[in-house]
C-alpha cells in the first residue's frame, strides 16, 4: 500500500529484516575483535505505552564504550542544522500538486492538529509533514525515539556518541524522491487513514515480537516498494559496511543503533558483516 509505505520508511526505519530467529539485537565478533560489539533495530517513533528496553539491550548498551546512530544526536549543531532544513530547499510548494478538495483537506486537517493552515507548511518538505500526520495516526499522546533514550543513557554513562551519516546526507537522500510523489503519499495518508492506521498497527505488532521475517516479508510486499530500496537501503548500508569495520577494528566496544530495516536482506547490515567476516549473533531480548 503506497499510502503506508512513507510513514513505515520514516517511522520504522525503513522496516525489511530478515532472519531465521526473531532478534533486534546483534553480538558482533570475530575478526580479531578485541572485544565484541553489539547492533540494534530501533523504530523511530513508537507509543510511550510500547516503549520497551529489554535487559539483554541494557546489558549491551552498558558494556559498549561509546555509541553509534544514524546521526550523532547529541551533538547541537547538527541537530539545530536539522531545524533549519524543513522547508523544502527548491521552494517547491505543496499546493502546487493538490487539487482544491485535497487543499481543503490537508488545511482542515493541519489547522484542528496543529494550529496552523496550509499556508503555514505549504513549503514545507513533504516527507516531514508526513512524519508530523504519521504522529497524530498512532492513537497515542506520547511518543519515545530508542534513538533519543539511547542518548540519554549514553550521556549518563560518560560514553561518546557518534554518527554515521549527517544531517545534509539523510535530508539528500528524500531531495532524490519526486516531490510530487512525495506529496501523493501525503495525501494517500489522509485520504485513507484508516488503512495507514493498520498498515503500522500489524508493523508495530511484528517489531514487538521482534518476528524478523515477518517484518521482512511485511515490507517486502508493499507495492512499489523496490523502486527506493537501493536509495534508502541497500547503498546506505553498504557505506556504513566500511565505516562500521574501521570502528571494530578499532580499540574498544560500540553499541550500533539504526532504523531496523536497515539489518535484514541480502544487502542488510547483518549480512553485510558477515561477508566481512564477522560472526554476527542474534540476541534474544524479550524472552527474559
Amino acid at each position: 500500500m503506497k499510502m503506508a509505505k512513507l510513514a513505515t520508511l520514516i517511522g520504522a526505519g525503513i522496516l525489511s529484516l530478515s532472519s531465521a530467529q526473531a532478534s533486534l539485537l546483534y553480538k558482533v565478533s570475530g575478526k580479531d575483535m578485541q572485544e565484541p560489539s553489539y547492533l540494534f533495530g530501533t523504530i523511530h517513533l513508537i507509543c510511550a505505552e510500547d516503549f520497551k528496553v529489554h535487559k539483554p539491550t541494557q546489558a549491551a548498551l552498558q558494556a559498549a564504550d561509546r555509541v553509534i546512530l544514524e546521526l550523532d544526536m547529541d551533538d547541537a549543531q547538527a541537530m539545530q542544522a536539522m531545524q533549519t532544513k524543513l522547508m523544502d530547499p527548491a521552494g517547491n510548494k505543496i499546493s502546487a500538486h493538490l487539487n482544491d478538495e485535497q487543499q481543503a483537506m490537508l488545511d482542515s486537517f493541519l489547522m484542528n492538529n496543529f494550529g496552523a493552515g496550509l499556508a503555514a507548511f505549504d513549503g514545507m518538505r513533504p516527507f516531514i509533514l508526513s512524519t508530523m500526520v504519521m504522529t497524530t495516526q498512532m492513537g497515542c499522546a506520547q511518543q519515545m525515539s530508542y534513538e533519543g533514550y539511547f542518548v540519554q543513557q549514553a550521556m549518563a554513562q560518560g560514553k561518546a556518541v557518534d554518527g554515521l551519516e549527517t544531517v545534509d546526507f539523510q535530508f539528500g537522500v528524500f531531495e532524490q524522491i519526486p516531490h510530487q510523489e512525495q506529496v501523493q503519499w501525503l495525501m494517500e495518508s489522509l485520504e485513507q487513514p484508516e488503512k495507514a492506521k493498520e498498515e503500522f498497527a500489524k508493523m508495530l505488532k511484528l517489531y514487538l515480537a521482534e518476528d524478523s521475517q515477518g517484518l521482512y516479508e511485511m515490507i517486502a510486499g508493499m507495492d512499489a516498494y523496490a523502486e527506493y530500496t537501493e536509495l534508502l537501503l541497500d547503498n546506505r548500508n553498504r557505506d556504513w559496511q566500511s565505516k562500521l569495520d574501521a570502528e571494530f577494528q578499532a580499540e574498544g566496544s560500540e553499541f550500533i543503533a539504526v532504523g531496523a530495516g536497515h539489518l535484514g536482506g541480502e544487502a542488510g547490515v547483518v549480512q553485510l558483516l558477515r561477508d566481512l567476516g564477522y560472526d554476527v549473533e542474534p540476541i534474544a531480548t524479550s524472552a527474559e
